[in-house]
């Protein structure tokens, strides 16, 4: 009894200090933008509905003093569990600070309600890129920002999509523009597929950190479709001239706890070499 007692204590300890949100930036360089400028993103991605603070005010806090030029949401901001409500919240209290997009996750499509939930990011004026891209200028730099739909598209949306066809078909045309490139795809680990395309940089979710870190040893535990220890659990990763980072997310779930693995808010800082 006293065993059980003392690793439930540790478990809750554990827990609790997983709960709090941790801030990662990155800083990246390309020959591709004007001298001297550069672009900033924040990445939300596995929010889960999860309510950080009364009315999301630490998220939106953190999303106001990052100055974003972008927002980019990346999957499973909605569950299929828990109400939409925290969602929501966020989303009205971000909509006027930058142009947000998104693109969906695998829990989007598990609610079953795919076309309600992008109503719903569309009357926050949320862009949502759907198997498609946008040419954008920033601070006088031209960048192309894609997004491809989660593969549950075809179990729940469309039957008989194909990731990669659907790739050929829309983003193949890129190879030969000149501009900066950037990939949303909340799919870490469908890297090889991303790779065949010219992108720069692809930017993804999912994985949750592996849960259970320890740190210098174990980057993840656990992770969907990766398994145990998985490749590709969270951080940044160099493929060649590809940079792909992943998100740890923001979800917190008691029954799926987080150790050693806070919460994780994005800011990616992108500059002239």
């Amino acid at each position: 009894m006293k065993r059980l007692f003392l690793i439930l204590t540790i478990s809750l300890i554990l827990f609790i200090s997983c709960t709090g949100i941790a801030t990662q930036t990155y800083s990246l360089q390309t020959p591709l933008f004007e001298k001297q400028s550069g672009i900033k993103l924040v990445l939300i991605t596995d929010l889960h509905n999860t309510k950080h603070g009364a009315n999301q005010e630490k998220l939106i806090k953190l999303v106001k003093e990052a100055v974003p030029d972008i927002i980019l949401l990346i999957g499973d901001i909605i569950d299929n569990i828990s109400t939409i409500e925290g969602t929501r919240m966020l989303l009205s209290g971000i909509n006027n600070i930058a142009p947000i997009y998104y693109v969906t996750g695998n829990h989007e499509y598990m609610t079953k309600e795919i076309e309600f939930i992008r109503e719903e990011l569309e009357s926050f004026g949320v862009h949502i890129l759907s198997d498609t891209y946008v040419k954008l200028e920033i601070n006088k730099n031209e960048i192309i920002l894609a997004g491809i739909e989660d593969p549950y598209k075809r179990l729940y949306e469309t039957p008989y999509y194909n990731q990669k066809e659907v790739m050929e078909n829309k983003f193949r045309e890129l190879d030969g523009v000149h501009v900066y490139k950037i990939l949303l795809a909340h799919r870490p680990e469908l890297i090889e597929l991303y790779k065949q395309f010219s992108f720069n940089l692809v930017l993804s979710g999912h994985t949750h950190g592996g849960q259970v870190i320890i740190p210098n040893l174990i980057n993840g535990l656990y992770a969907p479709q990766q398994g145990l220890f998985p490749k590709y659990a969270g951080g940044l990763y160099k493929h060649d001239e590809l940079t792909h980072i992943i998100s740890r997310g923001l979800s917190i779930n008691f029954f799926l706890p987080r150790i050693f693995n806070p919460p994780e808010f994005v800011v990616i800082i992108i500059e002239s070499d």
